[in-house]
């Protein structure tokens, strides 16, 4: 037997010479423990059983030995707040824990968060641990001392390793490659440190895809922020259909300040977002945040708490704990109607053909397009035939465009003036948003399901406000 085990290891390290390191780690996965969340046939379990995490955003800082809530927060006392946010009906927390400092690097400090998130188990919540990126040296060695510490805790369910890289990636125009590398090096380091527990990152909206690629990065599950009230259904059945993953909200919300924005009107988000995460598969639902931040840099970031800065509970918290029991109301996946035009911009329209080396078509491609002072960007999606129309109320003169598994490539394109130009107001506020409608607008198929074009080769201009990219190419990688 002891033969047969040294002849298989060398059987792996041969097939591995010439790879990065993190093979190994790919090919020998750790038996479920007991207790521990699993993921199996694209969902979360413990046990065996199926578990959905209803989870909600926690600020924390670590100081003086100990973990302390976010000082906007009404109250110290974490273990108090982590029972009722368990009262609420949310079985889960992200603890946020990236704002992070060298002096961090203690024992006492590493037993303060171990502490924490045995409170969070003690209140009967798992725990997913959002950390400072492991990006150089230092990061490193500190995150797998963390992970030894803390991978014989089986609440700790993930780790998110990096927040909304397209915002908060410090290397600009990272290659794709490059992003795929330090994946893999994390993966590694939460394989062999902490073989039971599960790691991610925080993504951001589709735009992710020119570098920090979902579908490539070797994450355990995919985790996807969304917020602004027209691209959230969006953006959720871009994350479902193209990234090849298990994936799940791990940020969302809706501002209510209960003047501008009613309770009532956050209540609706909540339902119509996770009933839409339902549907299109989502395998668990995460809330920004627990509670109002009044110094925020703008009112979303003021007002997306469950209590507000009081400390006094919005209804939408006590809606928590009905969502499961929520009737879906539909049984299959239904595309958004402004899929294509995501803020029914009507001016003008840009139109090309996205296709991979082969000349086939690419579904799914991320279109960019920016205005000549890169004021103003608007997106679009290449559909099933690989078209794109890009519609703007700007003429758009950069571009860039990728897709999953697919390189990324930016160029500009002068030299065409639409005609018609008019420029409505661009300023968006969430009060002109009329929030009641949302059932209507998002839940009906769109009445034609692919972008008509005369000519797939030319793309000729279809009238005196249409502009042609012609075809763009990108490598499958």
């Amino acid at each position: 037997m002891k033969k047969f085990l040294l002849l298989s290891m060398l059987v792996l390290l041969v097939a591995c010479k010439g790879k990065r390191e993190c093979c190994v780690c790919d090919e020998v996965q750790p038996l479920p423990a007991a207790g521990y969340v699993t993921l199996s046939e694209g969902e979360f379990r413990i046990d065996g059983e199926a578990w959905f995490p209803l989870m909600l955003n926690y600020k924390a800082f670590v100081s003086d030995g100990r973990v302390v809530p976010a000082p906007y927060y009404t109250g110290t006392d974490i273990r108090e707040h982590f029972d009722t946010i368990a009262s609420w009906g949310f079985n889960a927390v992200r603890i946020c824990l990236d704002v992070m400092d060298e002096s961090l690097d203690t024992a006492e400090a590493y037993a303060a968060i171990r502490r924490m998130v045995q409170l969070a188990d003690s209140a009967g919540l798992r725990v997913m641990l959002l950390t400072k990126p492991p990006l150089d040296d230092f990061w490193k060695a500190y995150t797998v001392g963390l992970l030894k510490r803390l991978a014989d805790l089986p609440a700790l369910f993930a780790y998110d390793f990096m927040n909304e890289p397209l915002y908060f990636d410090p290397v600009a125009d990272r290659s794709k490659v490059d992003a795929v590398e330090i994946v893999e090096d994390w993966r590694c380091m939460v394989r062999h440190n902490a073989p039971h527990q599960l790691f991610t990152i925080g993504f951001a909206e589709p735009l992710e895809v020119f570098e920090w690629d979902p579908s490539l990065l070797p994450v355990d599950f995919i985790e996807m922020h969304t917020y602004h009230p027209l691209r959230v259904h969006i953006e959720m059945w871009w994350y479902s259909h193209y990234c090849g993953k298990p994936w799940m909200v791990g940020e969302t919300g809706l501002p209510a300040d209960g003047d501008s924005v009613s309770y009532n009107e956050q209540e609706m988000f909540m339902m119509e977002t996770y009933s839409y995460a339902r549907l299109n598969g989502a395998i668990g639902y995460g809330w920004w945040e627990f509670q109002d931040f009044p110094s925020g840099v703008n009112f979303e970031a003021q007002y997306t708490g469950l209590r507000d800065a009081k400390g006094h509970r919005k209804p939408a918290a006590d809606l928590a704990a009905s969502l499961r029991s929520l009737s879906l109301g539909q049984d299959e996946r239904i595309k958004p109607v402004n899929y294509y035009n995501m803020l029914a911009y009507r001016n003008l329209a840009t139109y090309g053909l996205v296709v991979d080396e082969q000349g086939l078509p690419v579904e799914g491609a991320v279109i960019r397009g920016w205005n000549d002072d890169w004021s103003v960007g608007v997106n679009t999606f290449s559909d099933s035939h690989g078209i794109f129309r890009l519609v703007s109320n700007d003429i758009c003169t950069h571009f860039e465009v990728s897709a999953p598994g697919c390189s990324t490539t930016k160029f500009d394109r002068k030299g065409f003036f639409p005609s018609n130009l008019v420029l409505p107001d661009r300023q968006r506020e969430y009060q002109s948003i009329p929030l009641t409608g949302w059932n209507l607008w998002y839940h009906i198929e769109p009445a034609n399901e692919s972008i008509p074009l005369p000519n797939n080769e030319t793309f000729a201009a279809r009238n005196a406000n249409a502009a042609s990219l012609g075809i763009i190419r990108l490598n499958r990688l």
